[in-house]
This record gives C-alpha cells, structure tokens and sequence, in this order.
C-alpha cells in the first residue's frame, strides 16, 4: 500500500495545483486504499488556500481558526479510480457558542460520481460574530454509502474525517474607491457614478439605512444617491448629480466627500473623495501635449525622472533617479479638453474614448499594485506599496499641462493636480497627504519633453507641515545626466 505521508503530500500538490479527478485517476488505484476526507488546504498562515492557486508547503487542515466574513469552501476528496456507482458521503455539523448566523450547502449529503471525485462545504455567514463568545463549527464525516471505502485516511493520528473551524475576531475595512478625484463637466443634471468600498466583506444589516459619508465642503450644490448595497461585489454605489452649473470658465469648483466613522469596521485606503470642474482654459486641443508623455501600445511604458536628494543618507545631495508608468486620463466626450483617441472602429459615438489634452495619470498596470508617483517610494521609508492600503502611490491624474499662450507646441507651464493621497506604513498606519506643485515643460529636442517641477507635500506628523522637493520628468530615458544643484537636499522620511 502506497506511504500515506507520501499520500498526503501527492494529494496537496494535486489538488491545489490541478484539476484533482483527472490527476487523481492517474495516480491512484484501488489497491492503494479508497477513503474520503476533507481537504481543506491552509498555507503557512494556517489561512485557507484559494482552489486553483499552488502554494509551496501547503499542508492539510484539522483545524483553522477563520476570521473573514467571505463564505469558507471547504472540498471533500475521494481517493479512488473512477466510479462505477454513484457514492454518497454524509457528515454532522456541531455548534459551539452562541453563534448560528451562517448556512451550509449541503446541509448532510456529498455526492460523487465517475470521475467527479470531489465536492464541497460551502458556509455562508450572515451575521457578525464576536471572539469573546467562542464559536467554533465543528464538521464530522459520518458515513458513506460504499463499504469498501473507509471514512478518512487509514491513521488514526491524522484521519481528516473531522474538521474544527474556530471563529477569530473580524477586522473588516471599508475605503473610498481608489480614484479619489473625478472630474465634472458642470453642466446642470450632471450625473457621477463613485463607490464605498468593502474589500473583505459587508454585512447588509450593519450599513442599511446608515449615512456612510459626509460634505467636508463644496463650491457647487448637488445631490447624492446611495444606491442598494451589493453585498457580492462587497460595495455600496452612490451618484452624485449636479443641481446647477458651473459656468464660469475662470473659476475652479471643488466639493469633497468623507466617510463617517462607521461601528466594527475600520478604514483603510482612501477616507475621502474630490469632485472637480476645473477652470476653463483656453488650449489648443489639438496640441495633444498629454500625448507625449504615454504610449498604449506599450503596455510597459513610462516616464523617467529625477529627484534632487540625499537617497543615501550620507549627506551627499544628487540627483536620484526613478521612473513611474503614465497613462492618459479619460474623460466624457463633452469635456471641453476631451481628444478623441479612437472610435474603436464604429460610426457609433457611444464606444468612442477620449482622453484629456492636457492631463497625464500614473497608475500601476497591475491591479492591486501600485507604481512610483512621484519617486514617493524613495522619498518615504518604512511605506507600505500594495493599493489596499497605500492607494496614493497611484495617482490617476498628477499633472497638467497650460501651453505658452495656449497655442504653443514647445514649451508651456505645468502643474501638479492638487489633490490628497493616502498612504500607509508596514505597521499599517496611514497618513493623509496634501500633494500640489507647479514648474514648466520644454520641447530639448528629438523628441524629448523635459520637465521641471516643484513638488509639494504637506503633513504634520511626517513633514512638520509642508515639505518641497526639486523634480525632473522626462518622456524618455534618453537624457543627458542633470547637473548637480547647488542647493540643500532631504533624506528620505521614515513613516
């Protein structure tokens, strides 16, 4: 009979990795001995893998202890060479503690058949639980409807025909959606679409009928719509409809939205989100300036600055080097510095894209990563780089382009889009930063645009209030090296 540690090892890397009846099939026979039991595989976190995804070092789980508001998959695994007859496995389910907010599917009967040799647990949870109250869920695998198959491995040490899944303390997070600053055309009725985010979960019970968020002030009066909260995208959609417009093309309307403070769940990412309708200027569209600084068709394309700074910390000012992805920022087709960028090949305006003129965005190609806004990741130790927590790493729009009177294709003035950005440590403190700055753009020839810039930041805690640093961006790694300033530098913050 084969070893059952080598059993045990076979079937992890199996089932995690593979498409486990087929793999199943090849690997084992009846002589090897037919048996079923759970096969919840945890990795080294004891936290429940995900099918589909290999883990090095997976192990086998008699029990876990669970603190996620997401239903808990756990399969049932058969070892056998395809069936003839249909067999049905039944198990128990025991409560411990107050606790019994939560459905299991099935509720007593697994099923298997030819070379179908796995089904699954499902448990969905409805309610909060508390820690203090000791909730576990215990599983048992009671029988089966074949003799010749015995109920979990023939071990008595590590049968795996029962499992316990004790309930830890939920630590639920709710955020504002990644992109904290949309744009507004101004015209009367307008309407825009955001959502409040709950990337691990929502309990419906907890947030209907509860006001999530707050005016922190506006320039412009406008409604907001909380739409019904979709617990299977973990989100609570609003929209926001302008009541009047604004039309003078001089001024900048700003209105910022906050989140409330809201019971058993904690923020994490963005608390606040930005409604803009910038001052009208008069720009050539047809210069396109944001066009030279992003390219589509290259999925791995990027801008390439430097940073006037101490980077090493041994009191040596030079400039540091860095390179952040850039993209367009897409906007409505009646944005008055809407560009069209393509029909997608139709006669039907509504799949047509345009972009912003005059206005560049840097953001990750991966999702939940972020990219280098700013050489912020150089300027900050101790950050914190995934979006979850760190969305401000990412930053949609960042700068924007005014062309020498409007009309020029060489040189102009540029801006850093004010904005705050959100940004955490690894101990998972978070920080609130007021980005802004300003400076001009060049056309230096063969096709390369240089930028020089000021960037600002304010924060308190890390800042002592506003800090500035000197920046180059250029379209192309092709630069000449930048003279040395003769000015004082900064070392990187420790957050």
């Amino acid at each position: 009979m084969m070893d059952i540690k080598k059993i045990v090892t076979l079937l992890i890397v199996v089932l995690v990795g593979l498409a486990c009846e087929e793999y199943e099939a090849e690997v084992y026979s009846n002589q090897d001995g037919r048996f079923i039991r759970f096969q919840l595989v945890v990795n080294n976190d004891g936290q429940p893998v995900e099918e589909g995804t290999l883990v090095q070092n997976a192990d086998l789980a008699k029990s876990i202890n669970y603190a996620q508001k997401q239903a808990l998959k756990i399969p049932v695994s058969l070892t056998s060479e395809p069936l003839v007859n249909n067999v049905t496995a039944t198990f128990s389910t025991n409560v411990s503690g107050p606790f019994s907010a939560f459905e299991i599917t099935p509720t007593e009967t697994l099923n298997f058949s030819g070379k179908k040799l796995n089904d699954t647990i499902t448990i969905n949870f409805n309610e909060r639980w508390f820690e203090d109250d000791n909730n576990s869920i215990k599983l048992k695998l009671e029988s089966v409807s074949d003799n010749g198959i015995a109920l979990g491995f023939p071990n008595p040490n590590d049968p795996y025909n029962e499992l316990t899944i004790s309930l830890d303390e939920l630590a639920l997070t709710y955020k504002m959606q990644d992109e904290n600053m949309l744009l507004l055309n101004g015209d009367m009725g307008e309407e825009v679409f955001f959502d409040v985010l709950f990337p691990e979960g929502v309990f419906v019970n907890e947030v209907a009928g509860v006001e999530l968020l707050h005016e922190v002030n506006s320039d412009f009066d406008y409604s907001l719509e909380q739409h019904e909260i979709n617990e299977e995208e973990n989100k609570v959609a609003y929209k926001l409809t302008l009541n009047e417009s604004l039309d003078v093309d001089i001024f900048s309307y700003t209105a910022k939205i906050e989140l409330n403070d809201l019971e058993y769940y904690k923020i994490a990412g963005n608390s606040s989100i930005t409604f803009v309708k910038p001052e009208n200027v008069d720009r050539d569209l047809e210069l396109n300036t944001a066009a030279h600084f992003y390219n589509l068709s290259d999925p791995f394309y990027r801008t390439y600055g430097e940073t006037w700074m101490d980077y090493n910390k041994d009191g040596e000012c030079d400039w540091t080097a860095w390179n952040v992805f850039t993209y367009p920022v897409v906007v409505d087709a009646s944005h008055p510095d809407a560009i069209l960028y393509d029909d997608n090949g139709t006669s039907n305006p509504d799949d047509d894209i345009y972009h912003h003129a005059f206005r560049i965005g840097f953001n990750s190609p991966n999702a939940g990563r972020t990219t280098n806004s700013f050489n912020l990741k150089r300027i900050l130790d101790n950050e914190y780089t995934d979006a979850d927590k760190s969305p401000g790493f990412n930053v949609p729009q960042a700068l924007e382009f005014y062309p020498a009177d409007g009309t020029s294709a060489s040189n102009g003035f540029v801006k850093v889009v004010a904005q705050e950005i959100i940004l955490s440590n690894k101990e998972d403190k978070s920080y609130q930063i007021a980005i802004e700055g300003e400076g001009t753009y060049t056309d230096i020839g063969n096709g390369i645009f240089k930028i020089e810039f000021e960037f600002r930041m304010t924060n308190a805690e890390l800042f002592g209030g506003t800090t500035s640093r000197k920046f180059l961006l250029y379209n192309t790694k092709e630069y000449d090296d930048p003279a040395p300033l003769t000015e004082e530098c900064h070392k990187p913050v420790d957050m």
